[in-house]
């Protein structure tokens, strides 16, 4: 039963706005609550919740070098809203009492999670991002500036509409992080590559790469995409070479990324194959597939493009049931990583032969120093034939680590979203 002066939060504890206690903040209701929460008063063109905003301040406290301590401040700095919602500035300046309810409940959070110490320089730092990220927040969500003097912004944010609960989850998980003093970022962060492989029928299903914190790495063969993310929930990245957002027409064909990473990928072209549409994926037959195709997309699918379907199918219907995973699990390309990797150029040797194997893990070796021994653990365990499947897998990991810490870039550079809301990308880092 709800009690007086009590609120029912999400995981159904009674809580006490007014008499804040330590025991009963939960950070699964913060992070849901939060997560639901839209910034500006609701005022914003696109939904932006105050838990997206609260993981960019952290993530620009952490590309200001301030400490693990201020950051995490910076993702909890709003979270008594959690409990007693929010007031604009303009109202909230009026109401002396509310500020002194807030207050102490932002003291009873700050202690759950052991920064209540917080000295009034930190305090500062984090009211100056706090600040700094409303002006871009307003500038790119609102097309209105704030302030005469736009302060400077160290880091990417990220306000890409995105799931509620896919939000949700990565506040809890950058929360854990923190509570165990591992500082989330792009080098701490876990990021996983993954590669079809369908070369026999044992090892039919996906070739999984994945690089962890302090340098740590694994690997191994998944028969389902559901089994990689029940593995890797914990995912920070997940970057996948398979079509994800799917064309159903001619105008969401001409969308894709497949007509420019082509030319990008100047020599290399033959590496990336038509994306059907959608209605062709779910064909079981080849001829009706084709047929399907020619009728919405007004051409054919080689064989190469019907080969990889049943993958297609897989991972659309995933993200269509667990849309959380929209936005983390999101489609990129080994052979546009390599030549991302190796100042733009794409190499023209190819993979399934010693001298390209050679080339790549040249080239990963600049930006993973376990390379040799990595692939020297998969070809003690796995046949051969799966090395290139590995190697695939592995630069997606690397493409993905240094996007974590430098940002993402796609193609096209601002992606349209299918007719189920996936976008229709190829991510890649910004820089390396």
């Amino acid at each position: 039963m709800v009690r007086e002066n009590a609120i029912l939060t999400y995981t159904n504890t009674l809580f006490y706005p007014l008499d804040p206690r330590v025991d009963e903040v939960k950070i699964e209701d913060i992070a849901h609550s939060l997560s639901q929460m839209c910034r500006a008063n609701g005022h914003f063109k696109a939904f932006y919740s105050v838990a997206q905003h609260s993981l960019n301040c952290a993530q620009e406290a952490r590309a200001r070098g301030l400490s693990g301590k201020i950051q995490f401040a910076c993702l909890l700095h709003d979270a008594s809203e959690a409990y007693i919602s929010d007031v604009t500035r303009p109202v909230k300046c009026y109401l002396d009492e509310y500020r002194i309810i807030e207050y102490k409940l932002q003291r009873v959070i700050y202690a759950k999670f052991g920064i209540d110490d917080l000295t009034d320089e930190e305090k500062r730092n984090v009211d100056d991002i706090d600040d700094a990220l409303l002006y871009y927040e307003f500038e790119n969500l609102h097309q209105q500036g704030i302030h005469e003097q736009p302060p400077q912004i160290y880091s990417c944010p990220d306000i890409v509409v995105k799931s509620m609960i896919s939000v949700e989850a990565k506040f809890i998980r950058m929360t854990r992080r923190y509570m165990d003093n591992i500082e989330p970022g792009a080098e701490n962060c876990k990021v996983i590559g993954i590669d079809s492989c369908n070369k026999t029928s044992k090892y039919y299903g996906w070739a999984a790469f994945w690089l962890d914190v302090h340098d740590g790495y694994g690997f191994g063969i998944y028969h389902k995409i559901e089994e990689i993310v029940a593995d890797h929930h914990d995912a920070d990245c997940m970057l996948i070479d398979i079509p994800v957002g799917l064309p159903e027409n001619e105008q969401d064909e001409a969308v894709r990324p497949d007509r420019e990473l082509r030319n990008r990928l100047k020599g290399k072209s033959s590496s990336v194959f038509n994306t059907p549409c959608r209605q062709a994926v779910y064909c079981q037959d080849k001829q009706d597939a084709k047929a399907i195709n020619v009728q919405f997309l007004h051409k054919s699918l080689s064989e190469q493009s019907l080969g990889f379907t049943a993958k297609i199918r897989e991972v659309d219907l995933f993200l269509s049931k667990n849309l959380q995973y929209i936005g983390q699990l999101r489609e990129s390309h080994p052979e546009y990583a390599f030549a991302v990797l190796n100042d733009g150029k794409a190499l023209k040797s190819k993979k399934t032969t010693c001298a390209g194997l050679d080339e790549r893990k040249l080239i990963l070796s600049q930006h993973f120093i376990h390379t040799e021994k990595a692939i020297g653990e998969i070809m003690s365990q796995y046949p051969k034939s799966l090395i290139d499947d590995f190697v695939d897998a592995m630069v997606l990991a690397v493409i993905g680590q240094n996007g974590m810490e430098k940002g993402f870039d796609s193609i096209p550079k601002e992606p349209v979203k299918d007719n189920r809301g996936i976008p229709m990308e190829i991510v890649y880092c910004r820089e390396v």
